[in-house]
């Protein structure tokens, strides 16, 4: 029920633990994994109990629905405020609905798939293989992170084989990683960032047919949802034709895709759309069919350090 053995570390999320409790919120770490990467994990355990202690007060333009003594008549406030408030709220909640349709999507695509396997590996008798990768082993790559700098560090230490990830791309994640959506924004980041390894691995394995876009619009079970939403291949004229813009882009990069060791990235996925300049952005550059055969990421960041027209 949720314990701990053999020198691991489990961070338990606030509430009551319960047998019914969701394993995911209550994050488990093996002595395996503090052994193997002893500071990133203690970074991570760190970073968890921050998250978990942080506390957002209440708007101050909500304190006239907290019950609190009336008012006098010159600080109430103006209708007008309130106004624009609850279409700010009205607009989050549509967001939040388009993005639950679009994982309902994404989860009943990948759940047929999923389906689908199973009957072929019990079909031709791999039934050990099966029930044997139901669960994530110490050694595993992890089905999920606490956080963006979680994920951050999980692809330094799993996915270099296909995607270089140096330490200047993982910028100003401290108020994402501290702000309410952060669980949500971590494990999306992670997702993305396994969906980029997964295509420079495909690629790697002979698949020709298009991009990281034509990749995911294909169906992988590690892929992207090739929506405008969640993924752009560029940016618009106006960001690529604004010096002040474009140089936001300018990113690290292996001297062995250009040899002066920074390039313009256009391409990039998108982790939210309704996060504000807060929002997470992953940026990336796609050498899979070059020297490097990977994918060169130069930002994991929040969207206000590359702006464009709307949030310039």
């Amino acid at each position: 029920m949720l314990a701990i053995w053999d020198g691991g570390i489990r961070v338990y999320a606030p509430g009551v633990v319960v047998r019914e409790s969701e394993g995911w919120k209550h994050r488990y770490y093996t002595r395996a994994r503090l052994e193997a990467f002893r500071q990133s994990t203690v970074n991570r355990i760190v970073y968890a109990v921050a998250q978990l202690s942080t506390r957002r007060r209440t708007p101050e333009a909500f304190g006239v629905f907290s019950g609190q003594e009336q008012r006098p008549a010159d600080e109430l406030i103006p209708r007008q405020e309130l106004m624009v408030v609850r279409e700010g709220l009205e607009t989050d909640l549509q967001l939040a609905r388009d993005e639950q349709s679009s994982l309902e999507r994404e989860l009943s695509s990948t759940t047929g798939h999923l389906a689908r396997l199973k009957k072929a590996l019990i079909d031709h008798g791999q039934t050990a293989l099966l029930w044997g990768t139901e669960h994530e082993e110490a050694a595993a790559v992890p089905d999920a992170v606490q956080y963006t700098s979680e994920a951050a560090m999980a692809a330094q230490a799993y996915l270099t084989q296909w995607i270089s990830l140096p330490d200047s791309a993982i910028r100003d994640l401290d108020d994402i990683d501290t702000a309410p959506e952060a669980y949500n924004w971590g494990n999306k980041t992670w997702r993305g960032l396994r969906a980029l390894a997964a295509y420079a691995e495909d690629r790697a394995g002979g698949w020709s047919n298009g991009g990281f876009w034509e990749w995911c619009a294909s169906g992988p079970l590690l892929g992207w949802p090739a929506t405008p939403k969640k993924l752009s291949m560029t940016e618009g004229e106006t960001v690529q034709n604004s010096v002040k813009l474009s140089r936001t882009r300018i990113f690290e990069v292996s001297d062995e895709v250009e040899p002066s060791g920074r390039i313009t990235m256009l391409a990039h996925l998108k982790i939210s759309e309704g996060g504000g300049p807060l929002a997470p952005r992953v940026y990336f550059h796609d050498d899979t069919g070059g020297t490097t055969r990977k994918i060169h990421v130069g930002l994991i960041g929040p969207h206000y350090l590359v702006p464009n027209k709307s949030t310039n």
